[in-house]
């Protein structure tokens, strides 16, 4: 309850967010989100702070769990987005900063980036096999 009301507005876009995504957006990149947050909250997030234009597609967990694991959740995307094909091309790449993001991304047979940048370590990254890790936002370019 406290999330749905109040929580929902403390949260915070990283710095260089915007201009990462704005750069990766006009370079023709197709953007797309698979979060572990339920799929009500996501779509009110991405409007307050503005992130909506980013993204074709954003997909989350859904309150009734059968969609909680993050490979459940790529799988939706994955699936919602009609990118199947492009995932038995490995054209897709998992950027996360949390060791399920990258256990989603192998489970999906896609590669994965992990980012310093959220709550993560590069330890935590490291050990379940990211294909990447990156500093900044900025050496995702």
């Amino acid at each position: 309850e406290y999330f749905s009301v109040k929580g929902i507005l403390e949260n915070s876009v990283y710095n260089g967010i915007y201009d990462l995504l704005q750069k990766l957006k006009d370079s023709g990149e197709k953007l797309y989100i698979a979060t572990g947050k339920p799929e009500i909250y996501l779509t009110r997030i991405l409007k307050i702070f503005d992130l909506e234009k980013y993204f074709i597609f954003a997909g989350g967990s859904d309150l009734e769990e059968t969609r909680s694991q993050k490979y459940q959740i790529i799988d939706y995307v994955i699936k919602s987005s009609n990118l199947e094909m492009e995932a038995r091309e490995q054209k897709i790449l998992m950027i996360g900063d949390r060791k399920h993001d990258i256990i989603g991304a192998k489970k999906n047979s896609i590669h994965s980036c992990g980012v310093l940048w959220g709550y993560g370590s590069e330890e935590e990254l490291k050990e379940n096999g990211a294909d990447y890790i990156v500093k900044n936002p900025s050496d995702l370019l």
